[in-house]
């Protein structure tokens, strides 16, 4: 924990404000501006084709075709083209980030004196590590998209519920009182988690009155 002087307690504020920008910006703005113009391009294009019904993403194709033929013929390529970048750029940001999490807490908690297992060693396996394990999950035989994207959102939400718990814990005990959340955003993280925590306990209710009614 750094020194709780004034001088670092100042660098920290400029830091937090430069970081709370930088989130309201790029994650907030720019997420909700993205999402509404895509569901807006949706609904202009692909109703009325019965996609809904279907449990796969031909929606996808389907708008693609629809915007050679409302744009033109090289728009529905690009359309096509963007998005399966953007979802390389997503997966590779998802497991970049996990890898530094999981490195950083191996490294110091750990690993603090191993001379051999430096954090860009540990960063290393784990990422590759995770590769494997989605390239060992898509060469199984699972190969309905929609059907990882619901199991990763149900994971992602239990992942919260625990994640905003612990936050909550750090901030009241862990952190010195100067860099504690505090007001709003501790509120926010009360409701976090009782918001991911309902969801993610009605998930496993459903889920084992599914179990039990197919025994």
């Amino acid at each position: 924990m750094v020194r709780q002087d004034e001088v670092n307690i100042r660098r920290f504020h400029g830091w937090w404000k430069a970081a709370t920008t930088e989130q309201l910006v790029s994650f907030w703005f720019i997420c909700i501006f993205s999402i509404v113009v895509f569901s807006t391009l949706a609904y202009a294009t692909v109703p009325g084709l019965g996609l809904s019904a279907s449990a796969n993403l031909g929606f996808v194709r389907a708008e693609g075709e629809a915007l050679k033929t409302v744009v033109a013929p090289w728009f529905g390529t690009f359309y096509w083209v963007f998005g399966a970048l953007s979802l390389i750029l997503v997966s590779l940001g998802v497991i970049d980030y996990v890898s530094r999490l999981v490195a950083d807490v191996i490294k110091t908690v750990y690993l603090p004196k191993s001379e051999h297992w430096s954090e860009s060693r540990v960063y290393f396996l784990v990422a590759w590590s995770t590769i494997a394990a989605g390239s060992a999950i898509l060469l199984s035989g699972v190969n309905q998209p929609l059907l990882l994207l619901t199991i990763a959102a149900c994971l992602n939400g239990m992942v919260m519920f625990v994640y905003s718990i612990l936050l909550i814990q750090l901030n009241r005990r862990g952190l010195p009182p100067a860099i504690r959340v505090r007001g709003l955003r501790l509120a926010m993280l009360v409701v976090a988690t009782l918001f991911y925590g309902f969801f993610s306990g009605w998930l496993v209710i459903v889920q084992v009155q599914s179990y039990l009614s197919q025994r």
